[in-house]
């Protein structure tokens, strides 16, 4: 029968514990010192090696041929540790032990003596799980031990254990393996197996372990089934169905460049594939928290744990991307990974969050904002500027309001604005006939006739046929337009103002749009622009 690899290659020396060097010295050292403490907390995430390295203590206390403070696994008393033909080691798993009863039972037995060891070993695993009751009975035993006994408690969530019994304890926390040791540890493994192996193939498994060396090494186990001696870093993506580095760096440039166009034909080839868009989200997640390590360190060694070849190919993207662009992703893929736990379709939520990380219109963050406001010196940089205008004084007042007529030319092609209302609409709806505070029905049900929509300069246009008119006089109240634009921007975080037209309208439809250099929206620009682009501005308007 196959042994797992993590149980064949389990440490059996505190030399063969990875990446826990801080705990190995502080016991080899009392070893030496015989200044073994009588109660242990073992802390930290699974797979870190905290049982791993209880039974390796529990046979260096008790070693006759001890040689650097390390078990010799030689010995009869190490033999029957390892064996576990021996009463003086008892493991408890305090998950399934854990009522009072138990506990009380563990203290009868406490009383004698090690039959054959110099210490009599507690090692209970995930004590965090014993009740409250059990806790108070354990109590009174870790006060007053006898000098034989030693109590090795391993949890994960040292937050639960009771401030009594931490404070009678030296407490241990276990970090999590870093990458590199992960894969220094699996190469190791996978030459004494014979197996061949890529180094990014090991990058990948370890950076999925999230610290645990256990999960690493279940993973490499599947791996190996899967890659009949051979490991491949190919291989490893499919089993783990994460994303490769590839199509990480091709998504992150359709963010970068704005193209929402390609983000989404990406997103639906990773959906094709089979693969889990919550992987995504957090791979997504690692891009760009690597690009923005990139902008503000220089020493990446210890920050990003990836083959050299990547961080160079990162720093050469992070060029191309400003740090506050980078926070402002980050900020919506964060949210997105937290919905995407409950949400019971992933794929449309991450099809809107492609289109408001790629286009920073669908946000209102401040961080979009002064992103749009970029966009817009660019264009203004550029000259590619049409205005058309109609009957325009040249001899302005300062104070006096200017009526400039648009217009609003509209294309056959639906703007990604459309799409999003047209995909949003039956929602919209649904919220206005739950507000059972505003009591909308009217609303909700008119806006059910609606033939269709477009979009032009941050204005919705809700279109309906010439035969309802009466429709587009109801619906056109002031105080019934900013509620449908209250629903709108709270069911999909976007702001319109909203006209209501016929048909009949739509080619001839002119927009009145009001300047002032003092309106509202300029002094909310002076809080995130420079005085610059309001004196550049200024000049236009005066020219």
């Amino acid at each position: 029968m196959h042994k797992a690899l993590y149980r064949a290659y389990r440490p059996q020396t505190f030399e063969d514990v990875v990446g826990q060097e801080h705990i190995i010295r502080t016991l080899k050292n009392q070893i030496e010192n015989d200044n073994v403490g009588h109660a242990y907390v073992f802390s930290g995430t699974r797979g870190t090696g905290k049982t791993s390295t209880a039974k390796i203590f529990a046979r260096a206390v008790n070693c006759t041929e001890s040689i650097n403070q390390e078990p010799c696994n030689e010995c009869d008393v190490c033999k029957d540790i390892l064996n576990d033909n021996i009463m003086d080691v008892i493991e408890i798993d305090a998950a399934s032990n854990n009522s009072v009863d138990d506990i009380r039972e563990l203290r009868e037995s406490v009383k004698y003596s090690p039959a054959k060891a110099k210490y009599k070993v507690y090692i209970i695993d995930e004590v965090h799980m014993l009740s409250q009751g059990a806790f108070n009975a354990l109590l009174k035993t870790l006060e007053e031990p006898p000098s034989y006994i030693i109590f090795i408690l391993a949890t994960t969530e040292p937050h639960k254990i009771p401030a009594t019994i931490l404070s009678r304890c030296q407490r241990f926390d276990f970090k999590r393996v870093t990458v590199k040791d992960m894969s220094d540890r699996m190469k190791k493994i996978c030459k004494e197996e014979n197996i061949e192996v890529e180094d990014k193939a090991l990058n990948l498994i370890s950076r999925n372990s999230q610290g645990a060396l256990r999960d690493a090494l279940s993973i490499l186990d599947q791996c190996i089934s899967f890659g009949d001696d051979k490991i491949e870093y190919k291989d490893v993506v499919e089993l783990l169905g994460t994303v490769n580095v590839e199509q990480l760096f091709d998504m992150a440039e359709c963010i970068i460049n704005q193209d929402t166009k390609k983000s989404l034909q990406i997103l639906n080839e990773f959906v094709i594939w089979g693969k889990d868009i919550r992987n995504l989200i957090n791979d997504l997640i690692d891009h760009f928290r690597n690009l923005m390590v990139c902008k503000v360190s220089t020493d990446l060694d210890e920050i990003i744990s990836l083959p050299e070849e990547i961080v160079n190919l990162l720093k050469e993207q992070a060029e191309g991307v400003d740090i506050n662009d980078l926070i402002r992703v980050l900020n919506i893929l964060s949210v997105t990974q937290d919905n995407i736990k409950t949400s019971s379709n992933p794929r449309v939520l991450a099809e809107v969050t492609m289109m408001k990380i790629a286009q920073p219109m669908f946000d209102e963050s401040k961080e979009s904002l002064i992103k749009r406001i970029e966009n817009l010196e660019k264009t203004i940089e550029s000259g590619n500027i049409k205005v058309s205008t109609d009957n325009v004084s040249n001899n302005i007042e300062e104070d006096e309001k200017v009526n400039i007529v648009e217009e609003v030319v509209y294309e056959n092609v639906k703007s990604e604005d459309v799409k999003l209302i047209e995909a949003s609409w039956d929602k919209i709806r649904l919220n206005i006939k739950q507000d059972k505070q505003n009591k909308q029905m009217p609303v909700y049900f008119l806006l059910g006739d609606v033939q269709s929509f477009n979009v032009s300069n941050n204005r919705l246009y809700i279109i309906y046929g010439d035969g309802f008119a009466f429709a587009k006089k109801r619906l056109s109240d002031p105080q019934t337009l900013q509620y449908i634009e209250k629903v709108i921007r709270e069911t999909i975080n976007r702001s319109f103002s909203i006209k209501v037209i016929l048909e009949s309208e739509v080619n001839n439809i002119k927009l009145e749009l009001k300047s002032d250099r003092q309106d509202e929206g300029e002094e909310i620009l002076k809080g995130i622009v420079s005085e610059d682009i309001l004196e550049i501005k200024d000049s236009i308007e005066e020219k």
